[in-house]
């Protein structure tokens, strides 16, 4: 029985090969070249927001920016950690930047609740297409980003779900934010929360199904 079990032992020894370590700056590299090709796309095809091409952007404009790419980047640094087993778990900071980009929804609510919210506002047909070209390039970084995990060994598929699609979600609307000529927080809490939420639901379903071991 031994030398059976030596035998097998031993097949499963010579079938070993060395396995290189995935480093978070290889996917977060995937994630900023996806995110470029993105907002490039978006400029070619859509064209750029008028006074982002004059060079005199709106404040709203920085303020929106500034904080998907924030949480688009700590979400996708969480992910690319977990793709080395035991370092992702450690890892807080996007949490906070989730907090942060609450800001956005929570105050549309409360000014809504307070003075009513404008139907004019809100643009359903700008907000759809908020809602598609930001999906469909989330749609891209969230693929790279799970094609880049599924070399690694996420030990918790679904947090690993949660935070791809939570990352490729503002990245996709941070890409779609250079078209975008809105500037009201109503437009903003909506048309740009949806596809982070979105995009995180989707990602929660999909992706431990891709990337489990």
């Amino acid at each position: 029985m031994s030398e059976v079990a030596n035998s097998l032992i031993n097949d499963l020894v010579d079938d070993l090969a060395p396995v290189r370590t995935l480093k978070p700056s290889g996917g977060m590299a995937i994630a900023a070249i996806l995110t470029l090709a993105a907002c490039s796309s978006v400029a070619f095809f859509m064209g750029v927001r008028g006074d982002l091409a004059m060079g005199m952007a709106h404040e709203m404009f920085f303020l929106r920016s500034g904080v998907l790419l924030m949480l688009g980047v700590a979400t996708a640094f969480a992910a690319a950690n977990m793709a080395r087993p035991g370092v992702g778990n450690l890892n807080r900071g996007w949490i906070w930047a989730l907090v942060t980009a609450g800001l956005f929804p929570l105050t549309a609510i409360v000014m809504s609740m307070v003075n009513g919210a404008p139907i004019e506002a809100l643009r359903p047909a700008e907000g759809m297409k908020c809602l598609t070209i930001s999906g469909i390039s989330a749609l891209a970084i969230g693929g790279g980003l799970t094609a880049w995990l599924r070399q690694g060994a996420p030990t918790s598929p679904e947090r690993a779900g949660w935070l791809v699609g939570i990352a490729s979600g503002a990245l996709g609307a941070a890409a779609y934010n250079i078209y975008c000529p809105f500037n009201d927080i109503y437009y903003i809490g909506l048309w740009f929360s949806l596809p982070v939420l979105v995009s995180a639901i989707v990602g929660r379903i999909v992706v431990p199904y891709l990337i489990r071991w």
